[in-house]
C-alpha cells in the first residue's frame, strides 16, 4: 500500500436545515421525525485526568466529572505508565473493488511495544497475528493477509501505552482514514448515511467480548423514524463481527441517521459508506461511530470552493428538540453564529454554500454547541468533484475535547499524497504548537513553532518541509488545541480527513 497506510508491498441534499434567519426562499428544512423512542442512558467509564493532557474547551464552564465522562467516549491513547492498552477498530472492506483494509499503529512513546492483532471477519473464525512497534515508529497489518472475507474488524492489544491506532481503506473509490476506539460502549450513533441507488451504507458491529450483546437499531430518515423488527433485539454474537446493510431496511434514502443501543453488553460500531460515481459523487468513507451525543463538537478544517461541497450534519437522537449554535472561525473576517432548532429524533443539514455568512474561498473552523435540550451528534461531509483538484468524499466526526498532545498513525507526504495538519485554538490564550514526524525511531521536528491565537486556526502543509512515504505525526502544544490531519490524493480520488487522536 503506497501513501498513508504502509510502504508498497514488495510482493503482489434533498432535506436541509431550518435556521433562525431563513430567507423567504426556503433553503433548508428539518428532516422530519416519526415517533419517540426512549433514549437509553449512556454507559460512562471513569478515567483520570492527567496534567497537561485533555482539557475542556468550554473554559471555566465544565466540571471535571464532565471532562472525564467525555474522555471515556472518545478515542484517547493510554498514558506511558500503562502496563497494557487496547484499540478496537470496527473495520471495513478487506479487499476487492470497494477497497483494501489495513490497521496502522504509531508508537509515540520511548520504548518498544509488542502485542497481538486479532482480526474478526464477517464470516469465519477470528485469527491472530503478532505486532511490534519501535519507539517513534509505526507498523501496519493488511487485513487480507490475516483473513479472507468481505469485511473485517480488529482488536489490537499492547504491553504498554502511548500507542495510536487508525483504520485505513485504499482503493479505486478513494481513500479513508479513521481513528479506532480506545474503549467499547453500549451506544453508537451516526449522523450521516445514504442508501440511494449509487450508494452503499454498511454498519459494522464488533463484539470482542466473551458474552453476546443484544442491540436495538433505529434509523431517522427524511421520511421519518424507522424501527425494523429484524433489528430490534438483534443478537451480536460474542467475539465476532456482525454487519448490517442499511439499504436492506431503508431503501433509496438521502438521509439516514442511526442510533444503535445495546440492551445488554458493549460493542464497537463503525460505518462503511460508498458512492460509485454514477450520480456524481464517488468515494469511500470508513469511520468509527460516536459513542454518545455531546454538547460540543470541533472541526478544525472547512472550505467552500468550486467543486467542493461542505455540509454539517447535526443529529438529535433525543426525546425533545435541541437548540444548537454553529460558530465559525474564519481565516479572514468574522461571521455571526448560525442558530438552529433540531427536532427530536431528526437531523438537520447546514449546507455551507447556502450560507452567506460562510464566504467562498475562505478557510474556516467550526464549533457546534448545544444551547438547550438534548446533546447532539455532528458529522462534517465534504464532497470533492471537478473542477476541484481534491476529489472524493470525507465523512468525519468532530473532535470532542481540546488537548495538548495529539498523534496520528497513518499519513504520507510525497508525490502522491498531500498531508496537512490543521490546528484550531478554542481557548482564551495563545498556543504555541510543534509538529514532529515519527521518523523510524526519532521524532523529527518539521518547520518552526506555530503560533495560534485564541479563536483562530492555522493550516500546515507537511509536504513543504519534508517528503516521506510514511508520515505519522506527533503534535504538542503549550495550551489545549484541536488537531485535524487531512490527506489528499494527487490526481486521484482520495479525501481522508479526520481528527487526530489525543494523548494523555
Amino acid at each position: 500500500m503506497s501513501g498513508f497506510g504502509r510502504r508498497r508491498r514488495r510482493r503482489s441534499s434533498r432535506r436541509d436545515h431550518q435556521s433562525s434567519r431563513a430567507p423567504a426562499r426556503e433553503r433548508s428544512r428539518a428532516e422530519p421525525s416519526g415517533r419517540t423512542h426512549r433514549l437509553p442512558a449512556i454507559v460512562v467509564l471513569a478515567t483520570l485526568l492527567v496534567a497537561g493532557g485533555v482539557a475542556d474547551g468550554r473554559v471555566g464552564r465544565a466540571s471535571p466529572s464532565k471532562v472525564t465522562s467525555v474522555q471515556a467516549q472518545v478515542p484517547i491513547a493510554a498514558p506511558a505508565s500503562a502496563r497494557s492498552s487496547a484499540w478496537y477498530c470496527p473495520g471495513g472492506p478487506v479487499t476487492g473493488a470497494t477497497g483494501e483494509g489495513y490497521v496502522v499503529v504509531a508508537n509515540a512513546g520511548d520504548r518498544r511495544l509488542t502485542g497481538t492483532v486479532t482480526v474478526f471477519p464477517d464470516k469465519g473464525d477470528s485469527r491472530k497475528t503478532p505486532i511490534s512497534v519501535a519507539p517513534a515508529s509505526r507498523a501496519s497489518v493488511r487485513l487480507a493477509d490475516v483473513v479472507t472475507s468481505a469485511f473485517a474488524s480488529a482488536l489490537i492489544e499492547f504491553d504498554g501505552g502511548e500507542a495510536v491506532a487508525e483504520e485505513v481503506t485504499l482503493g479505486a473509490l478513494g481513500d479513508s482514514v479513521s481513528p479506532c476506539a480506545s474503549s467499547a460502549s453500549a451506544s453508537w450513533y451516526f449522523a450521516e448515511g445514504v442508501t440511494t441507488r449509487d450508494a452503499s451504507d454498511v454498519l459494522l458491529a464488533l463484539n470482542p467480548f466473551p458474552d453476546d450483546a443484544v442491540v436495538d437499531v433505529v434509523f431517522s430518515t427524511e421520511e421519518g423514524v424507522v424501527t425494523p423488527q429484524a433489528l430490534t433485539g438483534l443478537l451480536v454474537r460474542a467475539q465476532a463481527l456482525t454487519t448490517i446493510n442499511v439499504g436492506d431496511f431503508v431503501q433509496r434514502r438521502e438521509s439516514v441517521s442511526v442510533s444503535l443501543v445495546a440492551r445488554t453488553g458493549r460493542l464497537i460500531t463503525g460505518r462503511a459508506q460508498t458512492f460509485d460515481g454514477s450520480a456524481g459523487r464517488k468515494g469511500i468513507s470508513v469511520a468509527l461511530g460516536a459513542a454518545a451525543p455531546g454538547p460540543l463538537w470541533y472541526f478544525a478544517e472547512g472550505l467552500v470552493a468550486d467543486g467542493q461541497a461542505e455540509r454539517y450534519l447535526i443529529y438529535n437522537p433525543g426525546p425533545a428538540e435541541a437548540q444548537v449554535e454553529l460558530d465559525l472561525a474564519l481565516d479572514s473576517g468574522d461571521a455571526e453564529p448560525i442558530r438552529l432548532t433540531v427536532p427530536r429524533e431528526s437531523r438537520v443539514a447546514v449546507v455551507a454554500a447556502d450560507e452567506s455568512r460562510i464566504p467562498k474561498g475562505v478557510p474556516h473552523s467550526a464549533t457546534i454547541r448545544s444551547l438547550s435540550g438534548p446533546d447532539v451528534v455532528v458529522e462534517r461531509a465534504i464532497d470533492g468533484v471537478a473542477p476541484s483538484t481534491r476529489t472524493g468524499i470525507s465523512l468525519a466526526f468532530g473532535a470532542r475535547l481540546p488537548a495538548k498532545r495529539w498523534a496520528t498513525a497513518a499519513g504520507a507526504a510525497d508525490d502522491t499524497t498531500d498531508q496537512w495538519v490543521v490546528i484550531f485554538n478554542p481557548g482564551p490564550r495563545k498556543a504555541s504548537v510543534t509538529l514532529s514526524v515519527l521518523a523510524d525511531g526519532t521524532p523529527l521536528v518539521v518547520g518552526t513553532a506555530i503560533e495560534v491565537q485564541p479563536g483562530q486556526r492555522k493550516a500546515f502543509r507537511v509536504n513543504d518541509v519534508t517528503k516521506r512515504a510514511t508520515a505519522p505525526m506527533l503534535v504538542t502544544a503549550d495550551a489545549p488545541v484541536i488537531v485535524e490531519r487531512d490527506l489528499y490524493r494527487v490526481k486521484a480520488p482520495g479525501l481522508a480527513m479526520s481528527a487526530a487522536v489525543p494523548l494523555r
